[in-house]
């Protein structure tokens, strides 16, 4: 408990700002390479990773659900610190509008280096997947999220970024769900609430906008918030993410054209 109190980012392993773009190249280079090799020289036939993949997921899944409970936790005992903070939204002003004085130190900011650090394990999504014989679905938005979700990891710490907390405490809420309906459809179960974890994604990133607003509005009344360079960047990378989560979700053409016209067909031999 003493060490993650005494948590200082400036001395943690792959605090420096090459490690994220560093280990994004490593990561990019060997998905292609991998899935090249998966393609021609096995010619798409793949290896058994049905366990692996399980215990992976399950991994993530309660991985996340600890990184919830802990942020949550931190965050609380913040906010009862603060509480008697005369700005506006009294302790919960720091969630909307980091203080620029604030140093990535202590316990809250322990479990977003964990959360950082757990993007680094994610990134064997991707290899799993391929070792299968198939890249995953959406293989774009799959590695591209994986590659950069990187440097915005780094970013919350490093720059000690504005909003950093809520958006960390709602995706790891995402990621119980998500690899949970992951660990289910390995072993062989399919959720019949599948389609809601995208929408859960969509909601994710909408609230992070209405969250933007409300520091948008503080920093127009004169506030100064920690981060608003690592903030810019964040939400053009959730604006990407969210346009492309969007698409996931609508039928495509060919296909709705394929499934409308399979249906007339069949009311039509019917009379």
């Amino acid at each position: 408990m003493e060490a993650i109190e005494s948590f200082d980012f400036a001395d943690a392993p792959l605090s420096w700002v090459g490690a994220p773009l560093i280990g994004g190249a490593v990561y990019l280079t060997i998905v292609v390479a991998l899935a090249r090799y998966m393609r021609v020289v096995r010619g798409g036939v793949g290896v058994n990773t049905k366990w692996l993949q399980a215990v992976h997921n399950l991994v993530l899944c309660v991985g996340s659900l600890i990184m919830f409970l802990g942020t949550l936790r931190e965050l609380v005992l913040r906010v009862g610190r603060e509480s008697g903070s005369p700005e506006a939204l009294g302790g919960a002003h720091w969630l909307f509008c980091e203080s620029v004085d604030t140093q990535p130190r202590g316990a809250l900011f322990f479990w977003s280096y964990v959360y950082y650090l757990s993007k680094y394990y994610e990134l064997l999504d991707t290899v799993l997947q391929l070792l299968k014989g198939r890249p995953p679905p959406h293989f774009f938005l799959h590695v591209y999220h994986h590659a950069v979700v990187l440097v915005m990891a780094w970013s919350w710490l490093a720059y000690v970024q504005t909003l950093a907390f809520l958006g960390l405490l709602f995706n790891v809420a995402v990621h119980v769900v998500m690899y949970y309906y992951y660990f289910l459809r390995v072993m062989g179960t399919e959720p019949w609430w599948k389609r809601f974890v995208t929408k859960f994604q969509i909601i994710q990133f909408c609230t992070s906008g209405v969250c933007l607003l409300v520091t948008v509005k503080l920093m127009t009344d004169g506030s100064q918030c920690a981060g608003p360079t690592a903030m810019a960047f964040n939400l053009a990378f959730n604006a990407t993410l969210l346009w492309q989560f969007v698409g996931v979700l609508k039928p495509k053409k060919g296909k709705a054209e394929s499934a409308d016209g399979a249906a007339k067909m069949k009311k039509k031999k019917a009379l």
